[in-house]
């Protein structure tokens, strides 16, 4: 009986081992390592679905609608140097559209702004050079106008950097209620694979349409309707992250003070 017994503890034991060697092991085998998210090559317009080889582990095959769009965006990241021109029409009453052009240079926490605007013409370019934290999110914004301007500065936070552009902040669509996004897909929008969100009709009237840059992590599109009517545009398809292009000038004052000696 007792040999019977320690043969029965024995067994056990090989079975839990057993379990235990799977639940390391087997997961991997068939799991992979994590799950990752692999955004797909998006329709001409509308929403979808796509998946596409994963370097390793399972690859989760993502469908971004109105209740998803939110936790896609998240994986996004912008570059941490990059260059573009960004293009803003507004409506100016009486069937006018102003707009105006942006010359954008982030490298890293600082952001230099040339802004053309028609609004300006009488006292020259607009500029800007911004610096934030990365970590606190706080910093300082520098303005003046034309060559040789006096400066004028105050204390900033994260999402300054697109509001000098006049450019929505797109990360607000993070703290959208979720009942406020109307439309959510894959869509192509001047050329680039983009995430498209839509909100739906405000208490004023307004509806929102941001595209967001797959390859970037940049808006590259954002519009402003209301009813048959656009209010804003914002476009800005080319995007350059040659590093070579930046220089300390980018972020000097006009009397040739430098503000960011690290670069």
């Amino acid at each position: 009986m007792e040999r019977k017994n320690k043969l029965v503890l024995f067994l056990l034991i090989v079975l839990v081992m057993g379990v235990a060697m799977f639940s390391g092991f087997g997961l991997t085998l068939f799991g992979g390592s994590e799950v990752e998210i692999v955004l797909p090559t998006p329709i001409p317009s509308g929403s979808g679905t796509g998946e596409g080889p994963g370097e390793s582990g399972w690859v989760e095959d993502v469908r971004v609608t109105p209740e998803t769009v939110q936790n896609v965006i998240a994986t996004l990241a912008r570059p941490e140097n990059y260059s573009r021109t960004v293009t803003v029409e507004m409506a100016a009453g009486e069937d006018r559209t102003g707009t105006y052009t942006a010359s954008v240079l982030v490298d890293g926490a600082w952001t230099s702004v040339w802004l053309d605007h028609d609004a300006y013409r009488s006292v020259g370019e607009q500029r800007t050079i911004l610096y934030l934290d990365p970590e606190t999110g706080e910093g300082t914004l520098y303005r003046w106008y034309g060559t040789g301007g006096e400066v004028v500065s105050w204390p900033v936070e994260r999402g300054e950097d697109d509001l000098t552009q006049h450019i929505p902040t797109y990360e607000d669509v993070l703290e959208l209620e979720q009942d406020a996004i109307a439309a959510a897909g894959y869509e192509e929008k001047g050329g680039l694979a983009c995430i498209y969100v839509e909100t739906g009709e405000d208490a004023l009237g307004y509806v929102e349409k941001y595209w967001v840059s797959v390859d970037s992590g940049l808006l590259v599109c954002a519009e402003q309707w209301k009813g048959e009517e656009l209010t804003y545009r914002m476009t800005s398809y080319a995007v350059s992250t040659d590093r070579t292009l930046f220089g300390l000038t980018e972020f000097a004052l006009p009397d040739g003070t430098v503000l960011a000696p690290e670069l």
